[in-house]
């Protein structure tokens, strides 16, 4: 190492000679592989005597002086790796002192190369080091050495040089961004070199700006303003693509910082702690600025001839667009979309281009409902585009359309990413007619389906939730499935219901084991109640069938995997209607069990409304089970220590039985109707939103309650029963309309039920009508009428109404 050293530094040696010996004593101090580096460093100090390393270092750092500007840049190196070594094992103290003297000596012969050769040092320094190897006192020498060889007269290969260590060195530097008068000169130092006529000088500043962006985010808003001039200029007349690319970089990395806080605060928001960071939402703020700027400037600078994976402006400022799209959501679709429509069909090829990687780039982070519409309008023509004339649009119609299904054989992370995308993309054609012949997602569907069935047994499945988001990228799937791919709905069905078969037969060694059989379980239930109510009446044949496994699965008494098939059961109830009665013998037992599973309340939840599904399929064949399933409902409300969650829905089942039963269900009004004046009288207290949001699905359960309860016993001429309730109704109905008036369902149930009543009581108008004559009832039907998702059931209560009084 001593003769190395010699060599390195050695003035009248040969160049390249010099610059040999520097990297061999580099490569002897230094290795890639930790291991390796680590046995170097032990070396370092056993193998080499104090005399010779303090040898080896002096001789190091004068060749920092060297009029060779080869050797002073071997020296950086070896002075830097020899720096990272002893540094963090405190040693070596006098070497940034020695440093920050190169810089500020003035009688140095080469006086530019000599700063610029210490501030590579510094820079290869900064890479090496931990953060915690040095202390304030360090990092302030590094800073003042950096920073004065930024200074604006100095020559540009040592700001240069001065601008990499920066880069290199801001990771060091908390204690000083903490500190406002040395966090502005920093920022000012960095925002004069954007303006520099060096590119490469304005390239290093931009990127350390995004640098900073990242490491120091609650730093910026005393600076943010011209960051966002300076960028943008960047972007838009930069003459280095370089540069324009940096520029980009910074808000690439602002939203990148954005989304982690933004995912912080939700973690922190369901463990109920607080966040220690705030998201300021620039991106959002300047959302209607950049995303011009990106789909202008950038998108529509593709390279023809450049390779698939080249690096450039254009691949820069689509990236960017894609994590604005995330971090800004629904405020950058306007300006999107516009772009879209007017360069889709563009005769020049880098806007068509631009804009499908612009329609791309906007599909995660909007609201899906803000893309249904332009998913349905656009997705004919990007198939169109798979013909287009020029190579690169149909390379990225392509990617638009395949991007979600090929993620989904890339790593856990980016396939679950996928699925949650194609999740998005398949939910845009919820409104869409179910009855229409095909759609735009047909050409695609049953790749789409394989691929996600497959992502689902993936041997890392459990990482980052990938099999859950698969088969909910398939349930949206089916969910907005035309009727042309029907018969690829039921072919899946057939993979899911011998998916659930064989769970039954899988070995169970473990908990861990078992816990992930009922998980899948539950997955899979959920998918057969998608199926069941996308195929309708063609799910009829396989019904003994899906029966069978759902009744094995709640014989297993698992929470998840029993929810999960309670709701199944009810979607094939729904569907096949009174022939649901041929399983009831074997099904009952269950119901109840769940009705009474008080422990775990979602369970008892779902099997409350599959008991709703069964009522209203089998209508009056339900009444040898009603005895005991009312028995049940009025212990789960009468229950303290039930889940407070089951009771509305509780409440709406007492309707389901009494549109089912009609006249029958006389024996159990008293014990129902006391249930829900005791439920209506519940009061809202504003100061706790939690029960506020509670007493309003309450008051929409006890609602539905009414309504089935009055149209029952309209079936079954029970209007004596109901008069006496009159009063207690018609004040609840009060209620609701006073504090819930902005609730459009709330609203439409109680002017529904205003209009039932008045049909059940017709016969008995002199004795009621003073009821119907309430203020609050003449105001409520008025507001429908003026609604116009409420005017129909507003014009039909007040025909009733007007029947009554007449």
């Amino acid at each position: 190492m001593v003769a190395l050293a010699d060599e390195l530094s050695e003035e009248g040696r040969n160049e390249h000679s010099r610059q040999l010996a520097g990297l061999h004593l580099k490569n002897l101090l230094f290795a890639r592989d930790a291991h390796i580096s680590a046995e170097k460093k032990r070396k370092w100090y056993t193998d080499v005597d104090a005399n010779s390393r303090s040898h080896v270092k002096i001789a190091c750092l004068k060749v920092l002086r060297s009029a060779n500007p080869q050797a002073a840049h071997a020296g950086a190196l070896v002075v830097a790796k020899i720096g990272a070594l002893e540094l963090q094992e405190k040693q070596w103290p006098e070497l940034l002192g020695q440093l920050l003297k190169n810089m500020t000596t003035k009688d140095v012969g080469n006086s530019n190369l000599t700063k610029t050769s210490t501030l590579e040092a510094l820079g290869y320094l900064c890479e090496d080091l931990e953060e915690e190897a040095v202390d304030q006192t360090e990092t302030n020498q590094i800073l003042t050495a950096i920073v004065d060889g930024m200074r604006e007269d100095g020559a540009i290969t040592v700001r240069v040089a001065a601008a990499r260590a920066l880069l290199s060195s801001l990771v060091f530097t908390r204690h000083n961004f903490d500190n406002e008068t040395e966090r502005t000169m920093i920022m000012q130092v960095l925002c004069t070199a954007t303006k520099s006529p060096d590119e490469q000088l304005r390239i290093i500043a931009f990127e350390s700006l995004a640098r900073v962006a990242a490491l120091y985010y609650e730093k910026l808003p005393q600076y943010i303003e011209a960051l966002f001039t300076l960028t943008l200029t960047a972007i838009q007349q930069d003459k280095d693509e370089q540069v324009s690319m940096m520029a980009v970089e910074f808000w690439s990395s602002l939203c990148e910082e954005e989304l982690e806080i933004l995912e912080e605060t939700n973690s922190v928001d369901q463990s109920r702690t607080l966040s220690h960071r705030q998201c300021a939402r620039y991106v959002c703020a300047a959302a209607s600025h950049i995303v011009p700027v990106l789909l202008q400037s950038t998108l529509v600078k593709q390279d023809e001839y450049a390779d698939e994976d080249t690096w450039n402006l254009s691949a820069a400022g689509a990236i960017c667009l894609g994590l604005v799209a995330q971090a800004a959501g629904d405020a950058i679709v306007p300006d999107v979309l516009a772009f879209v429509e007017s360069n889709i069909l563009h005769a020049e090829w880098r806007r068509r281009e631009a804009s499908i990687m612009a329609f791309g780039q906007l599909l995660d982070g909007p609201k899906p409902e803000l893309l249904t519409d332009p998913v349905q309008t656009a997705m004919p023509v990007l198939v169109r585009t798979l013909k287009d004339n020029h190579t690169l649009v149909k390379d990225t119609a392509a990617w638009t359309l395949g991007r979600i299904c090929g993620a989904l054989q890339d790593s856990a992370r980016v396939a679950s990413q996928s699925c949650f995308a194609l999740h998005n993309l398949a939910q845009a054609f919820e409104r869409a007619p179910r009855s229409r012949e095909t759609n735009a997602l047909s050409p695609f569907f049953r790749p789409l389906l394989t691929q996600l069935l497959a992502a689902t047994e993936r041997r890392d499945w459990q990482d980052h939730n990938l099999r859950g988001q698969a088969y909910e990228a398939v349930n949206m799937l089916i969910q907005n499935h035309a009727r042309d791919m029907r018969p690829v709905v039921l072919e899946v069905m057939q993979v899911v219901l011998q998916r659930l078969h064989s769970t039954f037969s899988t070995v169970v060694v473990s908990q861990d084991d078992k816990e992930e059989r009922y998980q899948l379980q539950s997955l899979l239930c959920s998918v057969m109640q998608v199926i069941t109510r996308a195929v309708d009446k063609d799910i009829e044949p396989f019904c003994d069938h899906i029966v069978a496994l759902l009744l094995q699965v709640l014989n297993n008494e698992h929470a998840i995997a029993s929810e999960e098939a309670f709701m199944a059961l009810g979607a094939i109830a729904s569907t096949v209607e009174q022939a649901f009665d041929k399983y009831m013998g074997d099904f009952f037992p269950f119901l109840i069990k769940g009705l009474r599973n008080y422990a775990d309340w979602q369970v008892c939840s779902a099997s409350v409304g599959t008991a709703g599904d069964v009522c209203r399929a089998l209508e009056s064949r339900i009444l040898p089970y009603c005895d005991e399933i009312v028995r049940c409902l009025l212990e789960d409300l009468q229950n303290p220590t039930l889940n407070r969650q089951v009771k509305p829905a509780v409440l709406s089942c007492f309707g389901d039985i009494a549109l089912a039963v009609s006249g029958n269900f006389v024996k159990y009004l008293p014990s129902t109707l006391q249930m829900l004046e005791q439920a209506a009288a519940m009061k809202i207290s504003p100061d706790d939103e939690d029960l506020v949001e509670y007493i309003t699905v309450l008051r929409e359960g006890i609602l539905e309650a009414y309504i089935g309860v009055v149209q029952g016993l309209h079936d079954g001429g029970g209007s004596p029963f109901i008069k006496p309730h009159l009063g207690n109704i018609f004040q609840f109905l009060e209620v609701v309309v006073n504090e819930n008036g902005d609730d459009p369902s709330l609203i439409k149930n109680s002017v529904g039920l205003i209009g039932d009543l008045a049909t059940l009581l017709v016969q008995h108008a002199e004795e009621v009508s003073v009821y119907f004559r309430q203020n609050f009832v003449v105001e409520v039907i008025q507001e429908a009428l003026r609604q116009d998702s409420l005017r129909d059931i507003a014009l039909w209560t007040q025909t009733k109404r007007d029947t009554l009084l007449s």
